[in-house]
């Protein structure tokens, strides 16, 4: 548009305002005579001079522009700016956006107006009372926000009136005292501006200057409407004057049938707004309106607003009828309008728009109804024409002919009989005739399914009974004809055809009963009778000819007598054709397609004396039948029929039904049959099964859940039975096969099987829920628990899985249900029996709180077979899993309290749990010492350790519980009366029961005494009860009362009494004598120097050298049992500190003695039984070496004689630790304390035996693989030390000898099958790197001691050793697949350091990738050709791909700064050796080069090694300097010779540098100067090569040449005689 048309199209904007003004008669400067719109784009820029911040300046600028993203990116700069201000906004900032704010509020961007309301918002509020002065300029376009089209615009608009207007109120109260400025606003929008107003046509397409100009003026409209809407009527009257302008703006309602469906809606909806609150205005105006809204919008598009404008018109004619009629004044009848609306339909109305268009036509005037018949029908005509366009939605169409008839029977009325007659056949009877009998022809007709309302509504129109009344024989003999000529069973066509008959008899049925209830079609009832008995006797005789495969047939006959019994019946002859057939024909034809419906059939005549009869007859036909899915389908519908009446009860009771019924479930047990059958027999209404076939069934099933096999066919069964029919469960649960139903739930709900868990454990859930209720449910929950407790199976349910059952049984906490869950005690110390019965291992002397008193324990004279003991799937024994369920029970202290149980069970409970702490406690220690269980694992490791835990933390409750009972005014009794009655119940005999009680309670009281405390005023008493029990000669009660009140008798002079004698008595006793005597009293002994660390002291110490050299000489006596000497280790550990300086012979005895004994130790190997006796003297004895060791090493003046004796026996005592260490092959310690705990004290004691007392021995090296981490480990600490002196030996030997160098084949043999990953695949990291592993990867390490510790030539021999055996690839198989590599998924080594490996510094998993990584930076260090062969020669492409980088990045920086640093040493010895020699080597370790030059007469040869960086896998790069004395050739051959000293000598950068060295030696060997210029090497860096015939001396060519040049002559410079070349 040109600036000339702008001007005359604002000139005109301008003279219709004034027309407009003029019209209600104010002036210009009246509310609605604003010159300029503050909305058009013309509108005049604000003055930003006043602003002092040249920011917002620039901010105010950038919202002038056209850009939608500048003008967003600005109002978050101002937005910015105002949220930073401390003060209010200035004067101008307020002033600039006042005269912004309208237009930016309606522009075309969402981001644009919705941040110009959020800033309107933020300024108003920061301008506080300022902003009243400019709210009459902007209230208009802010309140015009709310209408906005755009969601997120309308919540800003709304949250930035909250944050200045706070309530509701505020709010409503800005509508009311702004009225005239929003009126204002409003009126001109409407009236002054248009799309080319609001928006610059040069820059703004079309489209969105339409869109803006549509959502200011829908705006605008509504904002007007909800000021009508919320404001009350004495409000609105003080500006009356202005409402009513506006209500007689002709161009408002214009807006009727504008092209833009929100202005539409928003009119429509001001309308309805203005009828209630100002009728005086419409009425003034219902000519513009008739003409808006008849005249042109019936005419116009109101898709999306046509609800809307019905709704309104509805209003409208309601309120003012004459509307249509006196205010009309279109040329165009108003009916002709009306027609071409309902042609349009809808237009994508609701379904609510067909409801107001009937309220339309109730209201409308009649006269502008049809008069006659022709009329009628073109309205008609367009009405069904609207309702059967293509797009009116289908979910309408039930509403829209529901108007349909309702406008029908409205037109109807008026008209003569002739004319409804012809109304009623053409435009309603058809949709009757399209409900019988559908065809494609009549599809405009077709009523949804399930309207049959509709029909029945049709029915009642005008004549259309009459019609129906004549035309219904010729459908029924349709109907009769087409069951007639339904498809056979061969026809591709059969079961659409007689499904379609089905169809037809369910709308002829229901049809029927419809005209039956209404009054206008009792007349039909005779013709209706009559063609139904004409259906259902053509209908019989077709399914008896037929044999019922036209199920067609058969379904009409069930559907007439399911819809119209009545009316069927009221024929006898049908009656009794009925009854002929179902006596008579159905049971033969009930095996065939029609089943189902002659199953309808049959129970439609369930009132009948036949039925019995007939019912039985059926179903004997069937079962009798063969088996097929025929045969399936016939019983399914005989005893599933949604058609059974509730009061038969026939099933139960036929034996053969019951059977067929078994059968079926057991045949879907084994799942060869569905449970599809089953399902809908439970889904029947009719009672099946019957309690003996219930009980039968579930059975089985239960059965069924502990076979694999079956299991998950069983749990689909039960989860059928739970959906369907949880009642029988219900029923079923309090029997004692129910208990054994749910033990094989919850056994199956801890299946391997993680869909047969998930499975059982939902069903499980469900019966829960069933049975919460009963109590009889409860008790067979109890009974799970009870037999889960009292025996251990295979088949046993966890016991995380009772102590679950138990928590859902106790809800209340109550003292009689907690006992209801509790372990029966008689069966639980009949449990215990066994284990309480079974003699303790005498290893367990070194970890026991009782020490050697586990030798004094008698064998019993029978002892249970426990090993065979029956066991659960874990290897638990009843005992230790009734101990682990009371653990656990307790845990949750909630729900179950100590307290609540009776004294006498509590008491019974803790003494069990206590006593099964000790067994655990030594079955944890010592695999199979008890085996209270019988698998030893990590898991079942965890799993004890966690009993043992929370088992204490409930006896340490029950203690301080007890606690609180001792103290106190009302204490009734006391911790020393209470442990005083606990160990005086332990036998006198040596029982194991009686170790085992004297070990628990001893225990319990020192435990008691250390949280409890003591009372120093009861310990008079206590050494009284001391004296008492050692009197009785009780020697188990006696150790466990000195090891239970061992800190109250600290200091004790009875206890030091006791010590004195009993050393006194030791040393004048005849031990071959009184062996028992004696091992009492060592024991007694050591328990008093243990647990009493200071009463040693009070023995003298010419009574303890007595003592110990009395029993020295029983350390070397073999015929002094293994107790004995192991006790007399342990005093002695004790006692000879004290004695530390006295010199004495006993100090070479003990020595010699301990030599001795660990040097003819070989019998370790015979047996475990064996191992178990002699571990403990063994482990004694290393202690007391150990303590030789300290006195030696850390008293300041150690003994001379202890020194010297140290000295003669340190090779013996050496050899002996050695062959204790050989001798404990075989025999894992990992589940065997003390074995672990003797091999760490031993491999302590070697590691600090000098190398040199260590004879170098190949019998080590098969400990590399024992199980025992101390011992593997020492073994190979001792071989690492031992390879490094033995190499230079080996190395010294094969210069001398000439001979090749081997690895040692005991070595090799460790390393000859490598470890997979598959291998591994069960094995556990958590606690160690399993043993045979790390002695593999051991085992290498020791290899690489050999190559990097030996010489060059017997490197070489090794490497050439391990190609030939094939050693390496297993190895480094290994290695990347465990690193990741063969997954592509290399693990990050960067954190370890890869040149060096010290064991367990990190946990398991790490420990062996660092182990495995220096491994692999090994071989690339010493055996690269080998790595880099395998490398080349992998077959796996993961590892292929990945192992350059890989090495790259994290292993091949260290192996070329080791290869460096070689070389650099090598070069620094050579020139130590040789100062003058030409040859030398310069190292650039950053650049990974090797330059190495040999100087020959002031020239230099060089050549350069360059590494790569992924070296060795990637090939070093020789180049050549600088070429001196040789030609090219030769110089060629040089540099490839070195570089395949890398490449394919193993490697080795020293043997490139020697073979360079060595070629230059040899081609200047021999080599004679020039006579001339008298060098080696001429200017032309050749060497003298032209000699003379003559005198045979050689020159240089060019120096020759410059000879004969100079001298005129040809002549040899030296014999003058012409020089002659040949």
């Amino acid at each position: 548009m040109s600036k000339r048309q702008l001007k005359s199209q604002a000139s005109s904007a301008r003279a219709a305002s004034s027309a407009f003004h003029s019209g209600f008669g104010t002036s210009s400067s009246s509310a609605f005579g604003a010159n300029s719109s503050p909305l058009s784009y013309v509108t005049e820029p604000p003055d930003l001079s006043s602003i002092s911040d040249p920011n917002v300046v620039v901010y105010f600028r950038n919202l002038s522009k056209k850009d939608s993203t500048t003008k967003a990116k600005a109002l978050e700069d101002i937005q910015t700016y105002v949220a930073s201000l401390k003060e209010p906004v200035e004067e101008g900032v307020l002033e600039a956006w006042i005269k912004m704010y309208p237009r930016t509020s309606i522009d075309n961007a969402k981001a644009v107006r919705q941040g110009a309301h959020v800033v309107h918002g933020q300024i108003s509020s920061s301008a506080g009372k300022r902003i009243a002065r400019h709210m009459p300029k902007t209230v208009g376009a802010w309140l015009c926000g709310l209408y906005d089209s755009d969601r997120s615009v309308a919540e800003a608009t709304q949250n930035s009136l909250r944050q200045v207007f706070n309530s509701p109120e505020k709010i409503q109260n800005i509508r009311k005292a702004y009225q005239q400025p929003i009126l204002e606003y409003c009126r001109d929008a409407i009236d002054k501006e248009s799309a080319l107003t609001l928006s610059d046509e040069r820059t703004v397409t079309p489209d969105d200057a339409e869109a803006k100009y549509s959502r200011v003026i829908s705006a605008c409209i509504s904002l007007v409407g909800s000021l009508l809407a919320n404001l009350k009527i004495e409000e609105l009257a003080k500006f009356q004057t202005g409402y009513e302008g506006i209500v007689a703006d002709d161009k408002l309602w214009t807006f009727a049938s504008y092209n833009d469906a929100s202005i539409r809606r928003s009119l429509h909806r001001f309308l309805k707004t203005c009828l209630v609150k100002e009728p005086d205005a419409v009425r003034q105006n219902l000519e513009h309106i008739s003409k808006a809204y008849l005249s042109v919008a019936l005419n116009s598009h109101q898709t999306s607003s046509a609800y809307d404008y019905v709704d309104t018109l509805a209003l409208l004619t309601s309120a003012y009828p004459t509307v249509w009629t006196d205010h009309y004044k279109s040329k165009t009848p108003v009916d002709r309008r009306l027609r071409q609306f309902l042609k349009r339909g809808s237009q994508s109305g609701p379904r609510e728009f067909w409801e107001r268009l009937t309220d339309v036509f109730k209201a409308v005037p009649k006269e502008i109804l049809p008069k006659n018949g022709a009329d009628a029908a073109d309205l008609l005509n367009a009405l069904h024409g609207g309702i059967a366009r293509k797009d009116e939605s289908r979910l309408s169409l039930e509403t829209a002919f529901n108007a349909y008839l309702e406008i029908a029977t409205m037109v109807c009325k008026p008209l003569s009989d002739d004319d409804q007659r012809k109304l009623t056949t053409d435009l309603i009877f058809p949709i009757i005739s399209q409900y019988l009998r559908p065809t494609s022809e009549q599809v405009q007709w077709a009523v949804p399914r399930n309207s049959l309302n509709l029909v029945s509504k049709a029915m009642q129109i005008g004549s259309v009974s009459s019609i129906l009344e004549e035309e219904w024989p010729r459908f029924m003999k349709l109907f009769i004809d087409d069951i007639k000529t339904s498809a056979p069973e061969q026809s591709k066509d059969y079961e659409r055809s007689q499904n379609a008959l089905i169809q037809e008899a369910v709308r002829i049925t229901s049809l029927q009963e419809h005209a039956l209830k209404a009054e206008t079609s009792t007349s039909l009832r005779p013709l209706f009778v009559q063609t139904s008995s004409s259906i259902i006797k053509e209908a019989l005789s077709i399914s008896k000819t037929r044999n019922g495969k036209p199920y067609g047939a058969t379904g009409t006959i069930a559907e007439f007598l399911y819809r119209n019994k009545a009316l069927v019946l009221s024929d006898k002859a049908t009656e009794e054709s009925l009854e002929r057939f179902i006596q008579d024909d159905l049971p033969a034809l009930i095996i065939s397609p029609s089943s189902t419906q002659l199953a309808n059939i049959l129970y439609s005549a369930s009132e009948a004396s036949y039925f019995n009869d007939a019912w039985s007859a059926t179903l004997k036909s069937t079962l009798k039948a063969d088996n097929s899915p025929a045969k399936v389908a016939a019983l399914e519908a005989l005893l599933t029929s949604s058609k059974i009446p509730s009061s038969i009860d026939l099933a139960t009771s036929d034996l053969e039904l019951q059977n067929y019924i078994q059968t079926n479930v057991h045949t879907a047990l084994q799942g060869d049959l569905e449970w599809d059958s089953f399902n809908r027999i439970l889904q029947s209404p009719l009672k099946i099964l019957s309690p003996t076939t219930t009980d039968e069934i579930l059975s089985s099933m239960a059965k069924s859940l502990s076979l694999s096999q079956q299991a998950p066919y069983a749990l689909q069964g039960f989860r059928q039975i739970v959906k369907q029919n949880p009642s029988l469960l219900k029923s079923f649960i309090p029997t004692p096969q129910g208990s054994s139903l749910l033990q094989s739930l919850l056994l199956a709900s801890e299946s391997p099987n993680e869909v047969i868990a998930q499975e059982a454990m939902a069903v499980n859930a469900s019966i829960q829920t069933i049975l919460s209720a009963g109590s009889d449910s409860k008790q067979s929950i109890y009974n799970v628990i009870s037999q889960g407790l009292r025996e251990a199976s295979l088949t046993s349910v966890s016991v995380e899985t009772l102590v679950d059952l138990a928590r859902q049984l106790v809800n209340s906490g109550s003292s009689e249900e907690i006992k209801g869950v509790l372990p029966d005690m008689d069966e639980w110390n009949t449990a215990l029996e066994p284990f309480l019965d079974k003699t303790p291992k005498s290893s367990l002397a070194i970890t026991n709180p009782l020490g050697g008193a586990v030798y004094l324990v008698q064998p019993a004279a029978r002892q249970s077979n426990i090993p065979n003991m029956d066991r659960d799937a874990y290897g638990y024994s009843a005992a230790f899993r009734t101990a682990q369920y009371v653990g656990r029970l307790f845990k949750n202290e909630d729900l179950f309290k100590m307290e609540d149980i009776p004294s006498e069970l509590r008491n019974s409970i803790f003494r069990n749990l206590a006593l099964t702490v000790q067994l655990a406690d030594d079955n944890l220690g010592l695999a199979g010492a008890n085996h209270l269980w019988a698998a030893y694992n990590p898991e079942v490791e965890a799993d004890a350790i966690t009993f043992i835990s929370e088992a204490r933390v409930i006896i340490s409750q029950d203690l301080k519980r007890k606690g609180a009972s001792w103290s106190g005014p009302h204490a009734n009794s006391s911790l020393l009366v209470w442990g005083t009655n606990l160990l005086s119940e332990i036998d006198i005999m040596l029982s194991a029961k009686a170790y085992y009680t004297a070990r628990t309670y001893s225990v319990l009281v020192s435990d008691a005494i250390e949280l409890c405390g003591w009372s120093a005023s009861q310990t008079a008493e206590l050494q009284t009860n001391l004296k008492t029990i050692r009197k009785s000669k009780d020697i188990l009660a006696l150790v466990g009362f000195l090891n239970a009140f061992k800190e109250p008798l600290a200091a004790s002079q009875s206890c030091e009494r006791m010590c004195n004698e009993l050393v006194a008595d030791l040393t004048g006793l005849d031990i071959e004598a009184r062996a028992e005597d004696g091992l009492r009293q060592l024991i007694l002994l050591n328990t008093l120097v243990y647990v009493q660390e200071d009463i040693k002291r009070s023995i003298s110490k010419q009574r303890l050298v007595f003592f110990v050299k009395h029993v020295v000489p029983w350390l070397d006596s073999y015929e002094v049992a293994l107790p004995i000497r192991a006790e007399v280790c342990r005093s002695l550990t004790a006692l000879l500190p004290i004695m530390a300086d006295i010199y004495g012979e006993h100090w070479r005895s003990i020595l010699d003695a301990l030599a001795a004994s660990w040097g003819k130790t070989s019998s370790l190997q015979q047996s475990e039984s064996e191992i178990d006796s002699q571990l403990p003297f063994v482990h004694a004895s290393l202690k007391l070496y150990a303590l030789l060791r300290t006195l030696l090493t850390q008293e300041e003046e150690p003994n001379d004689d202890l020194v010297d004796a140290w000295k003669e026996t340190e090779q013996e005592i050496a050899n002996g630790l050695v062959n204790l260490l050989k001798n404990s092959l075989h025999f894992p310690d990992e589940f065997h304390q003390p074995l672990k705990i003797l091999n760490d004290v031993l491999a302590r004691q070697i590691s600090k035996v000098p190398i040199e007392q260590l004879e170098s021995s190949e019998d080590l090296f098969p400990l590399l693989y024992v199980e025992s981490h101390p011992v593997q480990q020492a073994a190979f600490d001792i071989l690492h030390k031992q390879i490094p002196a033995a190499q230079e030996q080996i190395s010294i030997d094969s210069a001398l000898d000439k001979t090749t160098a081997r690895l040692p084949e005991e070595l090799l043999s460790l390393i000859l099958e490598a470890p997979t990953l598959a291998a591994l695949g069960e094995a556990n990291f958590e606690r160690s790197v399993p043993l045979p592993l790390r002695g593999y990867l051991l085992s290498w390490l020791l290899v690489f001691d050999h190559l990097e510790h030996s010489s060059f030539k017997v490197k070489n021999d090794y490497v050439e050793h391990i190609k030939e055996g094939d050693y390496l690839p297993g190895l480094l198989s290994f290695t990347f697949d465990f690193l990741g590599h063969a997954h592509s998924k290399p693990v990050d080594v960067s954190k370890f350091d890869v040149t060096t490996y010290t064991p367990d510094l990190e946990p398991p998993q790490k420990d062996a990738q660092w182990l495995l990584t220096h491994l692999y930076f090994l071989c690339l260090r010493y055996i690269p050709s080998l790595a880099k062969s395998w490398w080349i020669d992998c077959k796996s492409r993961p590892i292929v791909v990945t192992l350059e980088a890989w090495t790259e990045k994290y292993i091949s920086s260290p192996v070329i700064t080791a290869a460096l640093q070689s070389v650099t040493t090598w070069s620094d010895a050579q020139l130590e050796a040789d100062a003058d020699s030409p040859f030398t080597v310069k190292v650039a370790p950053r650049a990974r080069e090797i330059t190495a030059s040999y100087t020959i007469d002031d020239q230099t040869m060089s050549m350069r090694v360059t590494l790569p960086a992924a070296f060795p896998l990637a090939n070093a790069r020789v180049e050549g300097i600088n070429r001196v004395a040789v030609n090219e050739a030769k110089w060629q051959s040089w540099l490839r010779i070195s570089l395949g000293a890398i490449t394919i000598f193993n490697g080795s950068l020293i043997d490139a540098l020697t073979t360079f060295k060595r070629n230059v030696d040899g081609a200047m060997k021999g080599q004679t100067e020039c006579s001339i210029c008298y060098s080696i090497v001429g200017s032309d860096r050749k060497l003298p090569d032209k000699r003379c015939g003559t005198c045979r001396n050689l020159f240089h060519g060019g120096c020759l040449f410059k000879w004969f040049k100079s001298s005129g002559s040809s002549s040899c410079p030296l014999c003058r005689n012409a020089f002659n070349y040949g």
